[in-house]
């Protein structure tokens, strides 16, 4: 029997399924709620401040970062009606900074309220190609009103993905590029991993305001620039003939971009209206 606290991918989106079908059912017979709506659902890599190229950016560590690959197996996205428990505050970034992995919240993922809107599938997200444009994902359905928070899975590719996940090799997400900083050099790759189960998965509860209507645009932004934080490069040995270095479990770098990956900071949401 499952745990409730060991909820496998598919319960948690046939739960979220059904209460985004209850919730349009509830607003309908209530008359205070939002309307049936239909909008689209995109995704585009942020650029950091002062950045003319999503691919680079300056760590707070004092690296320079250049990307020359980047993908990742992002989804299903559900949006909420309520604000986000983990929206900084200055004891919840006290909170943050000593617990890093630990979530502000109670557990209970439907203390969201009303799931506003949804997309219910995974993609592969190539974080360059676009160069910081949108890639439309699709139509999703939902509910007019105001949004709060979203949520997200990170997860290897499924069988569902078919010939588009395999250039992921069985992994959630792979990154690859320099680091520069004064003389040092560190030519990098690292794969990482989002195993089951879900709670290990989610992104939970990114902070947002945006009024979800007719035919607008819901975009994620992936913000591949807050991954870094705290990241040492410094502590990576590259070998003396040079050559990519392979980043992986038993490294700072490695273990940094773990928990900064499934921080609520590792996304944004913005509303384009029709």
């Amino acid at each position: 029997m499952t745990s409730p606290m060991h909820t496998t991918r598919r319960a948690f989106t046939w739960m979220l399924g059904a209460a985004l079908v209850g919730g349009a059912s509830a607003c309908g017979l209530s008359g205070t709620g939002g309307r049936s709506v239909t909008f689209r659902m995109g995704l585009r890599t942020a650029r950091a401040p002062g950045e003319a190229s999503p691919s680079e950016f300056t760590t707070d560590t004092g690296w320079r970062v250049r990307l020359s690959s980047a993908r990742m197996v992002l989804g299903p996205i559900y949006i909420f009606e309520n604000a986000s428990p983990l929206e900084p505050t200055a004891l919840k970034r006290l909170g943050s900074w000593l617990l890093p992995t630990a979530h502000a919240h109670d557990g209970h993922f439907f203390s969201g309220g009303t799931v506003l809107g949804e997309w219910d599938r995974e993609v592969v997200f190539d974080l360059l190609e676009d160069a910081g444009e949108v890639r439309e994902l699709g139509r999703s359905p939902g509910i007019a009103g105001l949004a709060r928070s979203f949520s997200l899975l990170l997860q290897p590719p499924s069988q569902a993905l078919g010939a588009e996940g395999a250039v992921m090799q069985g992994r959630s997400m792979v990154l690859e590029g320099t680091a520069t900083r004064e003389a040092a050099q560190v030519p990098f790759r690292i794969a990482l991993d989002f195993p089951p189960p879900v709670e290990l998965q989610r992104v939970d509860f990114v902070p947002i305001a945006v009024e979800l209507d007719e035919g607008g645009r819901f975009v994620v932004e992936v913000q591949p620039h807050r991954w870094f934080e705290g990241a040492h490069f410094d502590r990576v040995t590259v070998p003396p003939e040079g050559g990519t270095v392979e980043l992986t479990a038993d490294t700072q770098v490695y273990r940094a971009l773990t928990l900064n990956v499934r921080r609520f900071t590792a996304f944004a949401g913005t509303w384009e209206s029709a």
